[in-house]
């Protein structure tokens, strides 16, 4: 954690971008949706913070919503408006502090979030491993996040951080301190000052958000049935507002803002879910009532799906086409990772299913509104895996953290995806502990294999490493190539292979194996079928854990010559076959691995190799090489 500073990014007036900005402001209105999720209706573009005293207009300029780049049209209360960038990020939030909040978020490597003052200068820096949730207080003055230490509350005014342990459902109170929910115990509102203070109270009912008044007076806790206030002087707990048991009704969604407390509120009218917006007083008196938007969302989703196998996450009969498969290189600026999941193509606003029944363990978003996620996990509070359903579109999101989940149930709906042709839901099989999660879960394995159907038939294509040569030589561990007419002593064998899955997107392989022989003499390999890579293997990509570096330097060429590339504009995957020991268990000793070509006499030597995707199909590229020690 740092304090830094930048020079002026750009900083310019310009009145009618001004003149925009206050007229969407001035028209913007908190709504409610059908499942009870509170919004503004305003553009997906347009931030205002609590206070209204600042309002961001984000201009992509190009990227993708990993790492876009951005210009901020930025308007504070001193009515001067202000352009910042070009400047890289995914998550923009105004404050009422002066300052502006930018997090970046990947799947892997480097989380970020920086503080900018008036002018565009870098005030504040916190990288780390998993940083999560960014939210802003009810007076815009502070923001708080989840970090691996717990969550951290950082003063905008004074640049000040505070450390807290864990807590769900967190929001920043003034002073540096923090309320939430107690994850070993949801029934428990924890409040905590700056200085170690704290403040334990327990409702009947698990807590769902909490939220606190901008005068810091009071805490609303919301739970499926009632709505609480806590006075922060007397530590008085009253019930704002009571739901009939049996009829339907659920509180859903909570936020306090500016001199109200609005609450969501879904209604089950048969097949129909009904949301209604109320607002109260800071008092805890019951202003209002509206009723928002009503829909009937999508039948679950039951297929004959055999035993062994599981459905899709988007509904479908038949094969679907994917964007990304697990394991898959990838970099879109920063440090490269392995892909934590797939990416299962679908359409803006295309509805998504739970594969498996279970209980919800989380909703959150790693940064921004393109990557809110739900995960579902086994009951209990011991260590259980689960399936995560990321970038669904928040307004639309149909559970609540604690909901019993049924196999096929819908879950919300696919956020439209900034990138051409890319909208999906990444998906991937989990693991925590806890009974509820915070993000930083471990992918167990690829779950690919067991989607039904899978009927497509394009096989993995082999494509040249270095000009007409199929496969490319190094001395072991090394970016010394070797001329494949003159190979000797211990040889990294690259081949560059990719594939396509019912779509234009360039995927990784599932599988590679390779066999060696000598020339005319395949009945008599020297290496036979040794499995180069399966990539099935556990990752800990959303934990910034050491494997997941560790596996894209074991697996992937990246250097000048051999350049593996993943984003959305370049897929160029160049694997190094010969670092295994030929298991699927990968250890630092592989990277030792090698073809010792002092073992075997000089000559011409034709090496195969074979790539399988997930759908059973195989392709296969030879080469003949001479060995000359």
């Amino acid at each position: 954690m740092e304090a830094m500073s930048s020079p002026l990014l750009t900083c310019s007036r310009r009145v009618s971008i001004l003149l925009g900005l206050v007229a969407v402001a001035g028209a913007q209105e908190l709504a409610v949706t059908a499942q009870g999720r509170l919004f503004f209706e305003q553009p997906r573009e347009l931030r205002v913070s609590p206070e209204g005293g600042q309002q961001l207009r984000v201009r992509a300029l190009t990227g993708d919503c990993h790492d876009l780049s951005v210009l901020l049209d930025v308007m504070g209360a001193d009515g001067e408006e202000r352009t910042f960038g070009p400047l890289s990020g995914n998550g923009f939030l105004a404050t009422d502090a002066g300052r502006v909040v930018v997090t970046t978020s990947r799947h892997g490597g480097l989380r970020r979030l920086v503080v900018l003052d008036a002018d565009g200068a870098e005030l504040f820096v916190r990288e780390g491993a998993s940083l999560s949730g960014a939210t802003l207080s009810s007076d815009g003055r502070h923001v708080a996040w989840r970090s691996v230490e717990g969550v951290e509350v950082l003063d905008l005014a004074s640049l000040s951080t505070t450390l807290h342990p864990e807590l769900r459902a967190f929001v920043p109170i003034g002073g540096g301190g923090v309320v939430g929910v107690d994850p070993a115990d949801e029934r428990v509102v924890v409040v905590r000052s700056r200085t170690g203070e704290i403040t334990r109270n327990r409702l009947p009912a698990a807590v769902r958000e909490v939220g606190v008044d901008p005068a810091g007076r009071a805490v609303f806790a919301l739970t499926a049935r009632s709505l609480w206030r806590i006075d922060l002087v007397s530590l008085m707990v009253s019930q704002a507002h009571v739901l009939a048991p049996g009829d339907g009704e659920e509180l859903v969604d909570l936020l306090v803002w500016r001199d109200g407390v609005h609450v969501g509120l879904r209604r089950a009218a048969g097949r129909t879910s009904v949301g209604s917006r109320m607002q109260f007083g800071v008092g805890g008196n019951l202003q209002g009532s509206t009723q928002g938007a009503s829909a009937a969302p999508p039948r679950t989703q039951i297929l004959p799906v055999p035993v062994g196998s599981l459905p899709w996450p988007l509904f479908t009969t038949t094969q679907r086409a994917v964007g990304n498969t697990y394991a898959e290189y990838q970099n879109y600026g920063g440090s490269p990772y392995m892909h934590p999941g797939v990416d299962v193509m679908g359409d803006d606003g295309e509805p998504v299913f739970a594969v498996d029944g279970g209980v919800v363990k989380a909703i959150l978003t790693t940064s921004g509104q393109y990557h809110w996620r739900v995960a579902i996990g086994e009951p209990g509070g011991g260590t259980s895996t689960g399936y995560l359903y990321a970038h669904l579109d928040l307004p639309t999101i149909a559970v609540s953290v604690g909901d019993v989940i049924l196999p096929g149930q819908y879950l919300g709906d696919l956020v439209p995806w900034p990138v051409a042709s890319f909208t999906h839901v990444h998906f991937s099989r989990i693991e925590d502990t806890g009974t509820t999660w915070s993000g930083d879960w471990l992918c167990t394995d690829d779950t690919h294999d067991e989607f039904w159907p899978q009927s497509e038939t394009e096989a993995p294509v082999f494509e040249k490493t270095i000009g007409p040569d199929l496969f490319a030589f190094c001395k072991n561990e090394s970016s010394f190539y070797l001329d494949p007419d003159d190979l000797s002593g211990r040889v990294d064998i690259i081949v560059h292979v990719g594939d396509r899955i019912t779509s234009s997107w360039v995927c990784s392989v599932h599988e590679l194996r390779y066999s060696i022989w000598p020339e005319g003499a395949p009945g008599s390999p020297v290496v036979e079928d040794k499995l180069a890579v399966h990539f099935d293997m556990m990752l800990d990509t959303y934990a910034d854990g050491p494997f997941d570096p560790f596996l894209v330097d074991l697996l992937y060429k990246e250097d000048s010559t051999c350049d593996t590339d993943g984003d959305y504009s370049s897929r160029e995957f160049f694997h190094v076959i010969t670092n295994s020991d030929g298991d699927d268990t990968y250890e630092s000793s592989d990277a030792d691995e090698a073809w010792d070509t002092t073992l075997v006499p000089d000559g011409d030597y034709v090496i195969e190799v074979t790539a399988l995707d997930h759908a059973g199909n195989v392709a296969t590229a030879s080469m003949t090489v001479t060995v000359a020690n």
